[in-house]
C-alpha cells in the first residue's frame, strides 16, 4: 500500500497524484501539522463501490482540524463527495482512502490560529490487502514508551505529529521480536496500540479501555454497537496492564486492519478462537461489506 493511484483529489479538482508543486518550505513538513484519515472502500453491486463509515471519518477529520487550530474550506459532506470522486476517477472499488489537510509553503514559524488548510484525497488499491493483513494475529508487547499525554498534546486529533510517538514504540517492539506495542497512558492505564485500538473479552463482556490518551476509534465504536446488538455487555472503563491476564481474549481494531484477535501480550497468551470474538469479527466484516441491513447507515454509496 505504498504507491497511490494515478489520480487524486486536490483542492476541488481531480489531478495526477503528486501534482501539487509543494516545496521543502512546506509548513506541515517542518512542524508536523498534518491532519489525516484512513477510510476503507469496498465493491458494491456489479461495478460500483461503497465507503464504510465515511460520514464519521469526515466528521472526525474536521474535528481534528479544529483541535489543532486549522480551518477547512470544505464541509464534511463536500469532503465525502471528494472521496467518492477520487475512487470513481481511478476506477477503484476495494481501496484505502487517505484524506490529508495541511498548511502549505511560506508559513515558517508557528502558524496563526485558524490558518486554512490545503486538502487532498489519495487512494490506494488494497485489493490484495485483506489476505495479507487481516489474517494476521499480532503478538504484542507492553511498551516502555508512554502514549502522549492529553495534557501536552491533542490526543483526540488524528494528526501526523502524534505518530512519532507510535513509531518509536513500534520500532522498540520490532527490535524485541513482536508485531506491535501496547502503550499505557501517562497515568498507567491501557491506552492503545501504535495505530490500533484494543479491547479485551471476559466471558460475555467486552472490556474497552477508557483512556483520554487514546484516539476515539471509529472501528472500536462499531464493535461496541455490534456487541450491544448481539447481546454482549460492554464495560468502558480504565484498564490496567494487570487486568489483561484475566481476559480470555484480546483484540485490536482499526480501519485498515479490521478486527483481529491478538495472540499474546509478552508472556500472556490469549484464545484466538474465542466464540465471542469470532461472532464480532464476522458481524463487523459483514457490516463492512454492506451485507447487513441493520448497519446500512454505515455504508455510503
Amino acid at each position: 500500500m505504498n504507491e497511490p493511484a494515478k489520480l487524486m483529489w486536490w483542492q476541488g479538482s481531480v489531478v495526477p497524484s503528486g501534482d501539487t508543486a509543494l516545496t521543502l518550505a512546506n509548513h506541515s513538513l517542518h512542524y508536523g501539522l498534518c491532519v489525516f484519515e484512513g477510510v476503507s472502500a469496498f465493491p458494491s453491486g456489479d461495478d460500483g463501490h461503497h465507503v464504510f463509515r465515511l460520514e464519521e471519518h469526515m466528521t472526525r477529520f474536521a474535528e481534528s482540524c479544529r483541535l489543532v487550530g486549522t480551518t477547512l474550506a470544505q464541509s464534511p459532506a463536500e469532503l465525502a463527495a471528494a472521496c467518492h470522486e477520487t475512487l470513481t476517477a481511478n476506477g477503484l472499488r476495494r481501496a484505502y482512502l487517505r484524506p490529508v489537510a495541511f498548511l502549505g509553503d511560506g508559513v515558517l514559524g508557528l502558524a496563526a490560529p485558524g490558518a486554512q488548510a490545503q486538502v487532498a484525497v489519495l487512494a490506494f488499491d488494497v485489493s490484495s490487502f485483506d489476505e495479507v493483513v487481516r489474517g494476521q494475529q499480532p503478538r504484542l508487547t507492553l511498551s516502555s514508551v508512554a502514549r502522549l499525554s492529553p495534557h501536552a498534546f491533542p490526543t483526540k486529533a488524528k494528526v501526523s505529529a502524534g505518530y512519532l510517538n507510535s513509531r518509536i514504540a513500534w520500532m522498540d517492539a520490532q527490535r524485541r521480536g513482536y508485531d506491535d506495542a501496547l502503550l499505557l497512558d501517562d497515568t498507567g492505564f491501557v491506552a492503545e496500540c501504535t495505530v490500533q485500538n484494543v479491547f479485551g473479552v471476559r466471558g460475555r463482556t467486552l472490556l474497552v479501555p477508557d483512556s483520554p490518551a487514546a484516539l476515539d476509534g471509529i472501528t472500536v465504536a462499531s464493535v461496541i454497537e455490534i456487541a450491544h446488538d448481539l447481546g454482549y455487555e460492554v464495560d468502558r472503563s480504565p484498564l490496567t496492564a494487570a487486568d489483561l491476564p484475566a481476559c480470555e481474549a484480546l483484540c485490536v481494531a482499526s480501519t485498515a486492519g479490521g478486527v483481529r484477535p491478538v495472540r499474546c501480550v509478552d508472556g500472556t497468551e490469549f484464545d484466538t478462537e474465542n466464540a465471542v470474538v469470532a461472532e464480532i469479527v464476522h458481524t463487523y466484516r459483514q457490516a463492512e461489506l454492506g451485507l447487513l441491513p441493520r448497519y446500512a447507515k454505515w455504508v455510503a454509496r
